[in-house]
């Protein structure tokens, strides 16, 4: 007996993936923000900030959870079970990380060298465009599936999969002219606050990491089919 493929979707978690990256795509939202907090001084903004960040990383969590409570043993679909479990951590990993930027900046208080400022909000907005890449490649979920993987639609995957790859390479070069701009203020602030600082940039990285890993699940994904 043929099942219709409608019937079968419903079993699958993948066309939910979206509602977790709505989810965190909020959090995340709120990075900038912080970042405007820290170089502005303004302690009590960024504690709030950080407080919320830390409640929009919950409902993530949330969502996260329940797109694993619904994960069918067999998928009826060419993609394993294992590459959705992991595109799942990918995803809530981009949401971690932000959470884990705003309790750092909240544990001490940071000197901001002049030089650092404006490339650390270059490097930030960079960070966050790897991920509102990283977003519309999710989104691209239902295409792919009516698609089975393959056509048009893989081709547009692959695209944007290397864009997002692109995209983090360039954050990557901004972390590290913030890192020499840290580097030459030594003079200026102390040892332990580069340590600190060098903690808060590579959290910053790591959500464009992450973003490019929620790429690199999709090429397997289309790999595989």
């Amino acid at each position: 007996m043929r099942i219709p493929l409608a019937n079968l979707l419903v079993r699958s978690p993948l066309p939910q993936v979206g509602i977790l990256m709505d989810e965190v795509d909020k959090c995340v939202a709120s990075v900038p923000e912080l970042i405007d907090c820290l170089i502005a001084g303004d302690t009590a903004g960024l504690e709030r900030i950080s407080r919320e960040v830390s409640v929009l990383e919950g409902h993530a969590d949330e969502a996260k959870n329940a797109l694993r409570n619904k994960m069918p043993v067999r998928l009826f679909l060419p993609v394993d079970r294992r590459d959705v479990l992991r595109l799942i951590r990918q995803i809530d990993a981009v949401a971690n990380c932000a959470e884990d930027v705003g309790v750092l900046l909240t544990l001490r208080t940071y000197e901001v060298p002049g030089e650092l400022a404006p490339l650390l909000r270059e490097f930030v907005d960079a960070v966050m465009t790897t991920v509102a890449e990283a977003s519309e490649l999710v989104h691209m979920m239902g295409e792919l599936i009516s698609a089975g993987f393959s056509g048009k639609a893989a081709e547009a995957a692959m695209a944007k999969a290397d864009e997002i790859g692109r995209l983090e390479h360039e954050a990557d070069k901004l972390q590290d002219r913030c890192a020499k701009a840290l580097f030459r203020a030594e003079d200026s602030i102390s040892p332990v606050s580069i340590f600190r600082w060098t903690k808060v940039l590579n959290k910053i990285g790591s959500i464009a990491n992450h973003a490019e890993n929620v790429g690199d699940q999709f090429r397997l994904f289309v790999a595989a089919s």
